[in-house]
């Protein structure tokens, strides 16, 4: 799915309708795709009630129910804002429908009579195009339907383009915006549905075909994507029936120290996980012996020990094993000292210039002390910061990059000729050619330490069997964000979800993907 502003979709709402394709005709198909999904998705929900303003969501919304009545839903319209008796009014009260109207804040028992249980509700209040705050009549009557219908058990929100009350750009809303289960959205995703408060309300987010084709014929412009599904699906790599375990890549991890054991273990793990052939494991001594019992599948190099931290003489005893590896994950549980910043540096004068390799947590703060360090990376470098890591490299400050994820991982990825994955609520994927991939998830569950080595581990798993750096980052993203997801259900809560949680979790969230869609 494309990412826009509402500049950019009311541009290219304009250059499709030049092109032939009517605004009528584009308002008919974005009815008609909602009703099919509505139908396809609620087939044994007969109630749909559709909340209609007197803008282009409120059309979408009239044809939507039209087409829903037609076949054989029981739908009743209300008018929360006065529409002039147009063609779409008429087509609809032709089909049975009942329009009533709430517009002035009467008839509302009707509106609270109509949501029985199981009810579906279409939000088509507002479109993109509001400013906030709301005011006058309609703000009125947009709260006391917000009283009747916010948090009722039983029914079913589906906005259609966005929640009404909803700042499109900037992702504010209204105090009375409904919260939505899902939201339909025409032909792109607004951005301001990807930022916060705007991404609570809006819940999972489907394209509908308004029949314009591809997008990007009517802009001059690179535009985001959201990872989605198929989108993740169509990056994964193939598991021929007849591969080996080198058909599937090698990937190096180099982590652990006494004091983080664990990250060894998770990112090797993962990478298991997400698929490698093989896993080879550098560490000291120490973190082999507390982990071998447990993962038995790793082969295992021991590095030289200097103090707790790794001695810079070890980057020669893996001068010869590296050229042998598909991607290399660098970082996870090093901790900070000069001895690991030499190790670092001599690393990096050995590392092949075409290796997919991946620095994360302490590789990336001692980046920072190397000078000109971008100059050094691999050209199929991954960096994963997370915002405080991300302040650490560019010296500003984790509010501004917090405010400005996008540009800041954009300018950056850029800057240094890297794909880099910013973390946090709705994961930035940024790659040197200007291209970004936006993860929609915002999971507290994946707050938790681990959780980083577990993402290092997927990625360089990927790397490994073939990925691209940018494909590699953003289905791993997107992959760890709905094992966190899969670990909270499991579990109950994502209060106590763990990194192991996630790990655990992966298997089913490949699984979910249909891989094996041929058994």
């Amino acid at each position: 799915m494309n990412i826009v502003s509402v500049a950019q979709m009311q541009a290219i709402e304009k250059a499709a309708d030049k092109s032939g394709i009517s605004f009528q005709k584009m308002m008919e198909n974005a009815g008609r795709g909602s009703a099919k999904w509505i139908n396809n998705h609620f087939p044994r929900i007969p109630n749909v009630v559709g909340l209609i303003g007197s803008g282009n969501n409120g059309g979408d919304t009239l044809v939507a129910l039209r087409l829903l009545a037609k076949w054989g839903f029981r739908t009743t319209g209300f008018l929360a804002k006065n529409r002039e008796k147009d063609d779409l009014i008429e087509r609809y009260i032709q089909t049975g429908g009942s329009l009533i109207d709430i517009s002035e804040g009467k008839n509302l028992e009707y509106l609270n009579s109509a949501i029985l249980p199981g009810t579906v509700i279409l939000d088509g209040i507002l479109g993109t195009g509001v400013n906030l705050p709301l005011r006058g009549q309609l703000a009125d009557v947009m709260g006391k339907v917000y009283q009747l219908i916010e948090n009722r058990p039983g029914v079913s929100v589906v906005a259609l383009d966005c929640p009404s009350g909803t700042d499109c750009d900037t992702g504010e809303t209204s105090e009375v915006t409904l919260t939505a289960d899902l939201t339909l959205v025409m032909a792109a995703v607004k951005q301001g549905l990807l930022f916060h408060p705007a991404r609570q309300k809006s819940g999972q987010l489907h394209t509908i075909d308004i029949g314009i084709g591809e997008i990007n014929q009517y802009i001059a412009m690179t535009l985001p994507e959201m990872i989605a599904k198929d989108l993740v699906l169509g990056f994964l790599p193939d598991r021929p029936m007849v591969g080996h375990k080198g058909t599937f890549g090698t990937c190096l991890v180099i982590a652990g120290t006494p004091s983080f054991t664990g990250a060894a273990y998770l990112a090797g793990k993962a990478a298991y996980r997400a698929g490698c052939g093989l896993v080879h494991i550098a560490t000291l001594e120490s973190v082999q012996k507390s982990l071998s019992g447990q993962l038995v599948e790793a082969i295992w190099t021991i590095l030289p020990n200097l103090d707790g931290y790794y001695d810079s003489s070890g980057a020669g005893l893996l001068r010869e094993k590296i050229p042998q590896v598909d991607s290399l994950v660098l970082g996870p549980g090093w901790g900070i000292s000069d001895s690991n910043e030499q190790f670092l540096k001599k690393l990096l004068d050995i590392l092949p210039a075409d290796l997919p390799t991946i620095f994360d947590a302490d590789g990336l703060k001692l980046l920072k002390r190397i000078p000109k360090w971008w100059e050094k990376l691999p050209g199929q470098t991954i960096l994963t910061p997370h915002p405080g890591e991300m302040a650490i490299l560019t010296d500003l400050a984790i509010s501004y990059i917090q405010s400005n994820r996008w540009e800041v991982a954009k300018e950056y990825a850029e800057t240094w000729g890297v794909t880099l994955l910013l973390k946090g609520a709705e994961t930035v994927v940024a790659d040197e050619k200007g291209m970004m991939w936006i993860n929609p998830a915002s999971e507290p569950a994946l707050a938790t330490a681990g959780s980083g080595d577990v993402l290092s581990g997927l990625i360089g798993g990927l790397l490994a069997q073939g990925l691209s750096p940018e494909k590699a980052a953003a289905a791993s993203a997107f992959l760890h964000s709905q094992a966190g997801m899969l670990a909270k259900l499991k579990i109950g809560t994502d209060v106590s979800v763990t990194a192991v949680d996630i790990l655990d979790s992966i298997a089913e969230s490949f699984s979910l993907m249909k891989l094996r869609k041929n058994f």
